[in-house]
């Protein structure tokens, strides 16, 4: 469903204290770059919207980057995103602190079967020059980087590397859809891999979590989140939590898989977490509010977020 001023004002009662506003820009610009100003006007509108609900608002270039999608071709699309970002920079400059800018999403760089992160780490510099340089309030913004891929694991790595911001206020994104055979895998459409001997076989999806393995996975990945990025200074915004509502996953699970990563992420200083929710069937499989009727499929789910807003969580000790 399209942002309304109404669903924005109804979600902010629940405790949510940022809307990540994931925006795709290639649908509503030239062969140039230049962005169509029916479109941009859009965009301001909503973002509009939720400051001055007095809510964070995230912008990006998302999906722009997915295979086979101009961003994707890397560094010969490296001055398209140069002159992209300088007119969102320009027009967004006098706003404050409440917008916050993310380099872009669902981005994905390779060269043959290798991840490419000398692209990536261009292209997050290009942005964080460009932003910079428009000046206003876009010099001390915070700026949100792309991990590789979004992916924890390709970012939490020695390959990736953060570009260099004169003003010190950059933040790291990544998803968080650990571990993806609970969270995303369908029973409609099993994951497949290769054995030893080449032949292919099927992994089951899980319909569970909450095993004391599963734990002790949750912690490892926080405490290294917390080691590799934030000690030094980098705090994490973590784009995506979510899990596929309309498979076979037990409820229960569900339940306790958000009210855990939430927890563990609210505990930590300099560690957010943004929930997935497509809204309806016809978008997407993780639904958890339904934004037409501005009502939560699950209560349950909505008194956690409540109770999690309120400081009454899992503490990163607790686990």
């Amino acid at each position: 469903e399209v942002p309304t001023k109404q669903l924005i004002t109804s979600i902010k009662k629940y405790g949510f204290k940022t809307i990540r506003m994931p925006v795709t820009w290639m649908h509503f610009m030239d062969e140039s770059g230049k962005i169509n100003p029916v479109w941009m006007d859009r965009v301001k509108e909503a973002v509009n919207w939720i400051i001055k609900s007095k809510l964070y608002c995230i912008i990006n270039v998302e999906n722009d980057g997915a295979i086979g999608n101009w961003l994707s071709e890397g560094i010969s699309s490296k001055d398209k995103f140069i002159y992209l970002w300088t007119q969102i920079a320009n027009e967004f400059k006098n706003y404050n602190e409440y917008l916050i800018f993310q380099s872009m999403g669902q981005s994905l760089f390779t060269i043959g079967n290798d991840y490419d992160y000398m692209t990536l780490l261009n292209l997050n510099q290009a942005f964080v020059d460009t932003v910079r340089n428009t000046g206003g309030n876009n010099f001390d913004r915070l700026l949100i980087v792309a991990g590789m891929n979004q992916d924890p694991d390709l970012t939490c790595t020695s390959s990736y590397k953060i570009p260099i911001d004169p003003s010190r206020k950059l933040a790291i994104s990544f998803n968080y859809l650990v571990p993806g055979h609970f969270t995303l895998e369908s029973s409609e459409n099993p994951w497949t891999y290769f054995d030893e001997n080449g032949n292919v076989k099927i992994a089951p999806p899980l319909n569970k979590w909450g095993t004391e393995n599963d734990y002790k996975e949750l912690y490892v990945y926080f405490q290294n989140f917390k080691e590799i990025f934030v000690d030094k200074g980098y705090p994490i915004v973590i784009n995506g939590v979510g899990v596929l509502t309309e498979d076979k996953k037990e409820i229960k699970s569900i339940r306790e898989y958000l009210y855990s990563v939430f927890s563990i992420t609210s505990s930590f200083d300099g560690i957010m977490s943004c929930l997935v929710d497509s809204s309806n069937k016809k978008y997407g499989g993780i639904n958890f509010y339904d934004r037409v009727n501005g009502k939560w499929y699950d209560e349950v789910i909505r008194d956690n977020f409540m109770t999690i807003s309120q400081g009454d969580f899992l503490k990163f000790t607790d686990f």
